[in-house]
């Protein structure tokens, strides 16, 4: 796992088709086209009004399986390099999951060289062998976290797909076609 300079991702991000937009003052949301080929998913908790709006099919559950399902999407698609990027600075991320990731001995080492990483908006690449790293992250900062600057976007290279992971949810996916749609799906469509 590292960090990466922003303009090594800038073809990637072209490619997918994803575009940014300032929401407030610190915030940079990410989003694909919608429509066309592009299944756009969100997995909502049962405790939060349904996100759903046109052109998004909403997964209404428990905030466990929020969870739950999310890894198990995660899983599926992480076969090679998967880049995080936040929705504000790292430092937020960060500091959301410092107890919770207290144990995992890959994250406290990257904890501790990543001090002058954490003021920039810089994309984490996890390699295939950091899983357990990425799933222990991205679970953390959903219990932890708070709020819609501490949310990540997640983009596996090599697969047409973005998802922005909120704190708590909703979880919203922008999947690039119909067929890696269904192979996601078998984690939280009933």
């Amino acid at each position: 796992m590292e960090f990466i300079p922003e303009q090594e991702i800038i073809d990637l991000l072209k490619e997918l088709g994803i575009t940014s937009r300032q929401s407030g003052e610190s915030v940079v949301l990410l989003e694909m086209p919608s429509g066309g080929t592009t299944v756009c998913d969100c997995l909502c908790s049962s405790e939060q009004d349904c996100c759903e709006k046109e052109g998004w099919k909403c997964h209404t559950m428990d905030s466990g399986d929020v969870i739950t399902s999310l890894l198990g999407a995660i899983h599926k698609i992480h076969k090679g390099q998967t880049v995080l990027i936040p929705s504000c600075k790292w430092r937020s991320v960060f500091d959301a999951v410092a107890f919770s990731m207290a144990e995992d001995e890959a994250w406290q080492e990257f904890d501790a060289s990543a001090t002058i990483k954490l003021n920039t908006r810089d994309p984490l690449i996890f390699e295939s062998g950091d899983e357990h790293t990425l799933t222990g992250l991205i679970t953390s900062l959903m219990k932890d976290g708070e709020g819609e600057d501490q949310s990540v976007f997640l983009i596996s290279v090599g697969v047409p797909l973005l998802i922005h992971v909120q704190p708590s949810g909703p979880v919203k996916m922008w999947l690039g076609n119909e067929a890696l749609a269904d192979e996601v799906r078998e984690h939280y469509a009933g």
